[in-house]
């Protein structure tokens, strides 16, 4: 079925289809990114695939995307593709004008953020929700951009700005408060926002792909992670 779709894009961990409605359809791969052969969901480059990794990020999508709805948060979700048609490892959401920009809202001090700030941080310490902004810009290693830059370079308002922080760290509580019931703990997460309709509302995913979550002191894989949340 996708084959007859409009294929808009082709990413590292998804590709993006524009359906006959108007609607995105969002295809879920098994390919997994890192560098050196680790596996690291917040790197650029491909590394290789590994079986049930695609239908594992789908599966903590729909169940984060209803988990955050459910508590009054707006996201571009609208249903499993395979509910509407389409093929399996699909979701079929709005079609969102995105920002380009993540938004990386962070519990404890790890991976680029200690690489960054070793002087003064170690790896685990807490940090208070802290939020930061970067560009989608694989040929600049997705760059950290200030808030004034965002505003200033008119990617978006200060309105919106203060929107997204709020509404990462609202998501973020939610998602570590649901996770710390299961025994596990929230590290970071990564959220992406688009334009629905004239208001700023969650797109693309949540997943072991777009956070860090430990379990017994080790950062769980986006297989383990579904595993853990009873999904798979």
């Amino acid at each position: 079925m996708e084959s007859m779709l409009e294929k808009i894009y082709v990413g590292k961990t998804k590709d993006v289809f524009l359906t006959q409605d108007g609607d995105v359809l969002l295809f879920f791969k098994d390919a997994v990114t890192g560098s050196e052969g680790v596996i690291d969901s917040g790197a650029n480059e491909v590394i290789g695939e590994i079986a049930g990794k695609g239908s594992a990020s789908l599966l903590a999508t729909v169940y984060f995307f209803k988990l955050l709805e459910s508590h009054g948060l707006a996201t571009h979700f609208i249903g499993v593709g395979e509910e509407f048609g389409f093929g399996p490892n699909t979701i079929l959401v709005r079609n969102a004008k995105s920002y380009d920009l993540e938004v990386i809202c962070r519990e404890k001090a790890w991976g680029s953020f200690v690489r960054r700030y070793g002087k003064y941080v170690k790896q685990g310490d807490r940090l208070p929700s802290l939020v930061e902004f970067t560009l989608k810009d694989d040929q600049r290693g997705d760059p950290l951009i200030t808030e004034d830059a965002l505003v200033a370079l008119d990617i978006v308002s200060r309105e919106g700005v203060e929107h997204m922080k709020e509404t990462a760290r609202w998501a973020t509580k939610l998602i570590k408060d649901h996770l710390a019931e299961k025994g596990l703990e929230l590290i970071d997460a990564k959220y992406e926002f688009g334009e629905v309709d004239g208001k700023i509302i969650l797109i693309d995913e949540i997943s072991g792909d777009s956070m860090r979550v430990i379990k017994g002191g080790e950062v769980l894989t986006s297989n383990e992670l579904v595993v853990d949340l009873g999904l798979m």
